[in-house]
């Protein structure tokens, strides 16, 4: 797979890092080994991976220490009740942390109001 996605950026002159794909963690749960062997070959060529819908899977930080992802996205769930449920609040700050101290770019999936952006 990793192969075939290389030649169609290089036959279509994309450069392999304008390229970023996601991977969610249900799928990781359904065949882990699978999942980091095709990342790792995606990431080889210089494709750009993300992590979605973290928080939601039951070995989150195994994930982001075994993968190589270089994004990782906050699920909804967790983001839409930041301004009504303090301990998601915390959850989401303490991920926000972990994901900066490891490098990782941090999206925030349902931010849709101003009271959300702010927290």
């Amino acid at each position: 797979f990793a192969g075939a996605v290389a030649g169609r950026l290089a036959r279509h002159g994309v450069p392999p890092g304008a390229l970023q794909l996601e991977i969610t963690e249900h799928v990781l749960l359904e065949d882990p080994q699978r999942a980091a062997d095709t990342l790792a070959g995606l990431t080889g060529h210089g494709v750009k991976m993300s992590l979605d819908d973290f928080g939601t899977g039951y070995s989150s930080l195994v994930h982001l220490r075994r993968l190589p992802v270089s994004e990782l996205k906050i699920d909804r769930s967790f983001v839409a009740r930041l301004a009504i449920d303090t301990e998601d609040a915390e959850i989401v700050r303490c991920t926000v942390d972990l994901a900066h101290s490891l490098g990782l770019v941090v999206v925030a999936e349902g931010v849709e109001d101003d009271e959300t952006w702010e927290r």
